[in-house]
């Protein structure tokens, strides 16, 4: 709302403002909005009757046309689609009912506010999941200095804030990544040994063209020598016999490139793909938490899938081909030089410690260039993705210009690296230079040696093009330095380092206690608890309450009191500080994850849907059993979906979209809820479930949620006291710990914080 209002805007839409606000935040935001509405031409969509009252025209929509329009007073008195909502939403309260009745009569008595049925909190019980952490930096893109109301904030003076805000924050993450060290190449074998017959071929080829090279300068310098026989015919027929020679190595080379360049290749994509694989898994099974951190964003650790596995096959693969190929070529030109010729041989072997320390100081080098690149991808791909799936927000606020800036400053450190990079990328290619000196030296002293001791000129270019060729390969193969680093580099940060944690709550191990007659007897005992990056905030502060098998447990309560935390403490995303969420009398902490979570059901404020049909996204609420479509259809009738899924063209086929971006909030939430009725659960967790659906869809989807929990232990968070009135045990809480309960009878009886609330909407202190 803050975020709108600095626009100082001429028109405003409001869609929903308030839906997510308790009954007191909502009074002093409707307050608000109703101030800044002044001089502004407004269009407010709303579920909260009470919140459009006061509007100069409201409009009547059924099935997709404006039915009736008028005034608030103007449409009570018509009795049609705008009473019968009216009707519906008071439904609950005795006292609103009588209220809409004598307005209906025409009673001329002031129109009082029609949301007194609505307490609770904001957070969704998913708040602290990968999806919500997604959006953090949306927060953002307002600086964080003070701007009047109807200040303008440029693209530009956003773009600066956020650089400088970047730059501070980069020397700690920097020094953080810098502990860790690169990962030992056996161990990232380790992962590529069940590619073994591969490599194995891809060896034996890679050897034998190791040995091309030297046999090529042999063939050579015969050729050379050629040219010193006098007899045509003889020369002639020693060309030819070299010639077939040729044609023969460079058949076997091609099929023995062949051979390495596809085992290798094969090899390193298979590995690719495990790595791919068994990272996606480690990231799916670590606690909830670890997504709370910054540095674990879907963006950031999307990128480190997409490079990161990719990169680590550079520690293998063709790096072990040019490894095998360097060192046959090496050894084999070093013994027909030795041969043939020892004091040529001696002298260029001076050369070679220079080739070859040129390409370890390559290698190292470029190490901190792997780190700082990966650093800044992560960060870019985090503001890419972010942008991409907020692009509604991002399009709404006019701020694309300020996100490709934000993109650009994340890519300006690799850029910068890059420019240093290519001077160390010159200083490392020496190899090269010192190709040329070893060939000056070598024909010089080759000279010497034939004109001094009688040496045949044929057998110095047979030594200098044996040695001088397999110091090339050398440099060839320093050439794959820069991905050799990569490799261990990105082997270390992203792939070991996250198998190598060991979540404390963890949904793949089959230990912990598991029970076959499951009743859903629930209790929490003293919990305490902060959230893992927010230690300083006191969430719960001592929560003690029970319900037995079968009872429908409330919580209400202002937001931030912990009603939604309760509910993820008992899912075990998160466990308690202190105390303890009892299950059947079991331990919260000694339960099987994955047995626990199969007997819970969850319907949540904010709906969740993948990109796959809607048949797909209600069978989802239960993946051990095959799940037939008549069972599908049967809970999006109790869900009140199965009419409008049969007015599309491609019914249960029909794609959702992206997060649901298809459907409107009313519809995921129905899907969502067939989802948990399909699942069948023991316990079943509403948060706020029907806080998106319109007057009309909520009585029918409560009535079915009501059937629903019959024989289950549920729990409930609302904000509408009408959906709550009928729970078994109604428990208000207040910073973090229950502050009365009892049944809605009980709590009116005792006239404390719960009898306020409902009669007045006065705030729980």
């Amino acid at each position: 709302i803050a975020r709108a209002l600095v626009r100082n805007p001429r028109i405003l839409l409001l869609d929903m403002a308030t839906s997510a606000l308790d009954n007191e935040s909502e009074a002093t935001v409707q307050e608000a909005l109703d101030k800044v509405r002044m001089g502004r031409t407004t269009i407010s969509i709303a579920l909260r009757l009470s919140t459009i009252k006061n509007a100069d025209i409201i409009v009547g929509f059924e099935h997709g046309r404006a039915v009736e329009r008028g005034k608030h007073n103007e449409l009570l008195e018509r009795k049609g689609v705008y009473f019968t909502l009216v009707t519906l939403q008071s439904q609950g309260d005795k006292a609103l009912n009588e209220k809409a009745r004598e307005m209906a009569e025409g009673e001329e008595q002031e129109p009082q506010r029609l949301n007194l049925s609505r307490a609770g909190s904001y957070r969704a019980s998913l708040r602290a999941s990968i999806r919500q952490r997604s959006r953090s930096q949306l927060s953002n893109l307002i600086p964080e200095s003070s701007v009047p109301i109807a200040g303008d904030l440029g693209p530009r003076a956003y773009s600066m804030s956020h650089e400088d805000k970047y730059k501070k924050a980069a020397p700690a993450e920097e020094e953080e990544e810098e502990l860790v060290e690169p990962a030992p190449v056996a161990r990232i074998l380790k992962y590529n040994l069940p590619e073994w017959p591969y490599m194995l071929f891809g060896s034996l080829g890679a050897a034998v063209n190791g040995g091309v090279n030297p046999v090529y300068s042999l063939l050579f310098s015969q050729i050379l020598a050629t040219f010193a026989v006098t007899d045509p015919e003889a020369q002639r027929r020693e060309i030819n016999g070299i010639c077939v020679f040729f044609v023969i190595v460079g058949v076997i080379s091609f099929f023995t490139q062949m051979l390495q360049g596809y085992a290798f290749a094969k090899s390193g994509e298979l590995l690719t793909r495990r790595l791919r694989r068994i990272g996606f898994k480690a990231m799916l099974g670590q606690e909830i938490g670890w997504f709370d951190d910054h540095r674990n964003s879907p963006g950031a650790l999307t990128t480190r899938l997409a490079t990161d596995a990719s990169q680590v096959q550079g520690a293998t693969g063709s790096q072990i081909g040019m490894i095998v190929n360097s060192l046959t070529n090496i050894g084999v030109a070093l013994i027909m030089s030795f041969y043939f010729s020892s004091n040529v041989t001696l002298l260029i072997l001076c050369f070679l410690p220079f080739i070859a320390l040129s390409g370890g100081f390559q290698a190292k080098m470029l190490t901190g260039f792997a780190k700082q690149d990966k650093q800044a991808m992560e960060s870019a791909g985090q503001v890419s993705g972010e942008a991409l799936n907020n692009i509604r927000t991002i399009a709404g606020l006019g701020k694309e210009g300020s996100f490709v800036e934000k993109y650009e400053a994340h890519l300006d450190s690799p850029y910068q690296a890059a420019l240093k990079k290519a001077n160390v990328y010159g200083a490392c290619y020496l190899a090269q230079c010192v190709i040329f000196l070893t060939n000056g030296a070598s024909f010089r002293f080759g000279g010497y040696l034939v004109e001094q001791e009688g040496l045949h000129f044929s057998l110095v270019f047979r030594v200098i093009s044996a040695i001088v060729t397999s110091g090339t390969a050398l440099g060839r193969a320093s050439s794959y330095t820069p991905d050799y680093a990569k490799a261990k580099t990105s082997a270390a940060r992203f792939f070991f380092q996250l198998l190598d944690r060991v979540p404390p709550i963890s949904v793949y191990s089959n230990r912990g206690e598991k029970w076959d007659n499951f009743q859903g007897n629930l209790e929490f005992v003293h919990c305490k608890f902060t959230y893992p990056t927010r230690p300083d905030i006191q969430v719960l502060n001592g929560l003690n309450v029970s319900v037995r098998p079968g009872q429908t447990l409330a919580f209400v309560g202002s937001s931030g009191c912990g009603k939604s935390t309760s509910a993820q403490l008992l899912e075990r995303f998160y466990d308690p500080d202190h105390g303890k969420v009892l299950i059947d009398g079991h331990e919260s902490t000694r339960v099987s994850v994955p047995f626990l979570r199969s007997k819970i059901g969850i319907v949540s404020q904010e709906p969740v849907l993948f990109d796959c049909s809607i048949a797909e996204n209600i069978k989802y609420g239960d993946n051990l059993r095959e799940i037939s479509m008549n069972e599908v259809i049967s809970a999006a009738k109790k869900a009140q979906l199965h009419d409008f899924v049969m007015s599309l063209p491609e019914k249960y086929d029909a794609n959702v979209g992206s997060q649901g971006s298809q459907l409107s909030r009313g519809q995921k939430q129905r899907i969502a809820i067939a989802r948990a009725i399909i699942r069948d659960p023991k316990i079943l967790l509403l948060d706020e479930a029907t806080s998106a659906l319109d007057t009309e869809s909520e009585k029918t989807v409560q009535e079915a949620l009501d059937k629903r929990r019959e024989g289950r232990t549920c729990i409930v968070i609302a904000h509408r006291l009408s959906t709550i009135q009928n729970s078994d045990i109604i428990a208000v809480m207040s910073r973090g710990f229950v502050i009365e309960k009892g049944s809605h009878d009980q709590l009116m009886a005792l006239k404390g914080a719960y009898y306020k609330l409902v009669t007045t909407g006065a705030p729980i202190s």
